[in-house]
């Protein structure tokens, strides 16, 4: 399966036999998945005899009616050897990432000439995001483009300033090139990334929406790829991409805070301790407006207790290894640590308005 593709009307083949095989597991008449899908008798009938093309609509009012998941009926990646045993496959010559059967206008947009593509594609932006090795602070910069000019589909390109010099002490960059791709129906833009010099892929997932005649000014994201660190273990983290470059190093670091705070893996609660608050507050007492808001703020927080120490201290504890790690996982569970870091709607809302009110100060 991961060297042949299916053709198109071969695919929607197979999910029609999907559908009947599990009716008649359920026992549900065609009549009967009719009434409970909304779809009229007609229709259903035609869907099923191959003679209306399946839409994403008629899926999942199917799968609602027969109590699965999408996932069952338009999986690729199953078993299938049992149901393909009568259809035929062609080679996948196609250069691209995403086999082609998932490629059209319902599922995968891959077509650079597709009105989603608008005000992303041939244009090029700012990036920033934090190093991957964690005794590092700084922020990494790069640019983050979009082609569609010469090729068919839209291709991306990331380079990324590592802050490091090689022994010329020339700036040491990372290129990766890849394509975007979006999807309707997630409302995202997905580039997958490599670089073949260093054997790395990198995943980034941002939010997407119709631009239309307008360019993207900024977006939140989200980038998954290995650390620089010795170990090269996974990494998740926030990206910013800006059409505007933001001032975070030289002269003028006007917008670096700003920039590190929004790239944060928070939740929407704010966590800061009395000591940190306290040198905040000494750090900011020349400047009214922020002093004026860290005092705004501490009189509405509720102070609370909280307990702090570093998880590798509790090796030291004279317990045994399996109560010691049960122990470390409770203690995780009920920490006050986010289960996952979401760029939220207020999240891309709140960098807009600053990056765009930048332009009118």
């Amino acid at each position: 399966m991961n060297t042949q593709a299916l053709k198109p009307e071969v695919y929607d083949q197979l999910v029609i036999k999907r559908i009947l095989s599990i009716m008649e597991q359920k026992q549900i008449k065609q009549s009967d998945l009719a009434n409970l899908s909304n779809i009229g008798q007609s229709s259903l009938s035609k869907l099923l005899k191959g003679e209306m093309k399946l839409t994403l609509q008629h899926i999942f009012k199917i799968c609602t009616a027969l109590k699965i998941a999408p996932e069952d009926l338009i999986a690729i990646n199953k078993d299938l050897s049992s149901d393909l045993s009568s259809f035929d496959f062609e080679p996948y010559t196609e250069n691209g990432i995403i086999n082609e059967q998932f490629l059209n206008e319902q599922i995968f947009i891959r077509d650079k000439n597709h009105p989603a593509f608008n005000g992303y594609k041939d244009k090029s932006f700012y990036m920033y995001l934090y190093s991957t090795i964690s005794s590092e602070s700084f922020l990494l910069t790069g640019t983050l483009s979009f082609d569609t000019k010469t090729s068919s589909f839209c291709k991306a390109k990331m380079t990324l300033d590592t802050g490091k010099t090689d022994s010329n002490n020339k700036p040491i960059k990372k290129c990766y090139s890849g394509e975007l791709i979006i999807s309707l129906t997630m409302g995202s833009c997905y580039c997958l990334l490599t670089n073949t010099d260093i054997g790395e892929i990198c995943f980034l997932n941002f939010k997407h929406m119709f631009l239309f005649n307008q360019s993207l000014e900024c977006r939140m994201g989200t980038i998954s790829s290995t650390s620089s660190g010795g170990n090269r273990l996974p990494v998740v983290q926030r990206i910013l991409i800006s059409q505007k470059p933001l001032n975070i190093m030289g002269d003028d670091t006007s917008d670096l805070e700003f920039v590190k705070g929004q790239l944060r893996l928070n939740s929407s609660k704010i966590l800061i301790s009395k000591t940190e608050l306290d040198n905040l507050q000494k750090r900011y007492e020349n400047n009214q407006p922020i002093s004026e808001f860290l005092e705004n703020f501490k009189s509405l927080t509720v102070p609370e207790e909280y307990y702090l120490l570093e998880e590798s201290n509790l090796k030291n504890i004279s317990l045994t290894s399996d109560i010691k790690t049960k122990g470390i996982g409770i203690l995780r569970d009920s920490s006050v640590s986010p289960k996952y870091s979401k760029v939220s709607s207020k999240t891309n809302e709140f960098t807009f308005e600053y990056i765009c009110g930048k332009r009118n100060v």
